[in-house]
């Protein structure tokens, strides 16, 4: 897929280099002075609060809104679904005869991998009430057009940090990807094993049979396919590293201090559109899935879904490459499609920064578009971050040293043109040309 070639002399035209510097002292001075801000922890409370001052300067509305979140579900999970294969394999090659065992392994297993398909794959909360709940905040701001309100258009990003990820650290995307995988194959396994096994326990008991060794007939393939699977639940386990939280520097300050880089400009220019209002939304874990855009989403859904106000929200999650500049045109692994058109409003908007941004090849994640694209409300995805993932993902290496300050200006640019065309345009033009294709 092209990739969007960019002559980074001239990437900072329609940039101040005072807004530039803006953005990059402004994260630097987030990361050292609201550190380890965990989805609702006080320091990423803290930087909220310290957002929403920030933004006062600029924009006419301010508000500051707290939501209950369970944050170490998302991740949490994960143990417990490796355990629970542990337990189903144990089951398998220990259980005898016991229909009781048996129906256990086969229950823990697809316990296991229900959590992995809604935990991580859907980006739903199924386990998070088994974790301890806690406070996060989202902080939204808006400059007010000059006349009536017909358009609405939001920028975002997200505060919190995250637990470093063991093995990115250890092997970037190879690391990750054996990792991902071997999990994933686990799950399988162990599932389609446990469930064979009491489906064959329990025939047997009725039938008044004999068990068969598991290591003989073609039980021995499960059972060769079950003890491969043992190293990766046990590593799995480690895909957290609890003792390092990441300064978060580009995932996700970086896309923070663009949104309200768009809306400082207009204040100190005086610019203000006749119809559209221009909106940042500063979400609270996001790390913990996408947590703070849903609560954001959910308890102003008759606001952002009404007919005579329309709205579309651009989500911006790690602004650090420009050759890695991507539409994110679906998100949680696949599983969600984020509105297309107002992708092609931020793809001309690209156009006119000379640059041509493409959209996002499948990969496991998500953005906060995707918790707005699933209420049905019109969003779209902005990263620039390759999904080969580099050593700096989710790992210590992401700080304000390791930015790239020709990928905030550009990323701002953009941003700024996609507000100049929803207001001009709408997506009553978009929205037709989609159809026609």
């Amino acid at each position: 897929m092209a990739r969007p070639k960019v002559d980074r002399s001239t990437a900072r035209v329609e940039a101040a280099e005072s807004t530039v510097r803006y953005m990059m002292d402004g994260v630097r001075h987030v990361c050292e002075t609201f550190k380890k801000r965990l989805p609702g922890s006080q320091p990423e409370r803290d930087a909220q609060a310290f957002f929403k001052q920030e933004l006062e300067g600029y924009a006419d509305e301010t508000i500051m809104e707290d939501f209950a979140v369970h944050p170490h579900a998302f991740m949490g999970f994960i143990p417990i679904a490796a355990l629970c294969m542990l337990a189903a394999v144990g089951i398998y090659f220990f259980g005898g005869a016991s229909v009781a065992l048996a129906a256990v392994g086969a229950a823990l297993a697809v316990f296991a991998a229900l959590m992995f398909l809604f935990e991580f794959l859907f980006y739903r909360q199924m386990v998070d009430f088994l974790f301890p709940k806690r406070v996060s905040r989202n902080v939204y701001a808006v400059r007010k057009p000059s006349g009536e309100i017909k358009r609405r258009i939001i920028f975002g990003g997200h505060t919190d940090a995250a637990w470093e990820w063991t093995y990115s650290w250890l092997g970037e995307k190879t690391g990750l990807a054996i990792a991902i995988f071997g999990a994933v194959y686990g799950l399988v396994v162990s599932l389609a094993a446990s469930i064979c096994n009491a489906v064959y326990v329990i025939a047997a008991r009725v039938m008044e049979g004999g068990l068969a060794s598991k290591w003989q007939g073609g039980w021995l393939v499960w059972s060769i396919l079950l003890l491969a699977a043992v190293p990766f639940a046990f590593a799995i386990m480690k895909f957290i590293n609890y003792k390092v939280v990441v300064d978060g520097a580009n995932d996700n300050l970086s896309a923070n201090y663009i949104a309200m880089a768009v809306l400082k400009e207009m204040a100190e220019s005086g610019l203000r559109f006749e119809n559209t209002e221009v909106a940042c939304l500063i979400t609270g874990s996001e790390e913990a899935g996408l947590r703070g855009a849903w609560a954001f989403a959910k308890a102003h859904h008759d606001m952002l879904s009404g007919p005579e106000v329309e709205t579309v929200c651009i989500s911006l999650d790690t602004m650090r490459e420009i050759e890695e500049m991507r539409i994110c045109q679906f998100g949680c692994t696949g599983t969600v499609k984020n509105d297309l058109a107002v992708g092609d409003l931020l793809r001309d908007a690209g156009r006119a920064c000379g640059v041509e941004l493409p959209g996002t090849e499948l990969y496991p994640g998500a953005l906060d578009s995707e918790a707005f694209s699933i209420l049905g409300l019109r969003a779209t995805g902005f990263s620039a971050v390759s999904h080969d993932a580099k050593r700096y993902y989710h790992t210590r290496m992401d700080t304000p040293d390791n930015m790239d300050p020709d990928c905030l200006a550009l990323s701002l640019n953009i941003c700024k043109e996609a507000a100049r065309l929803f207001d001009k345009e709408g997506m009553k033009g978009y929205d037709e040309k989609r159809k026609k294709k």
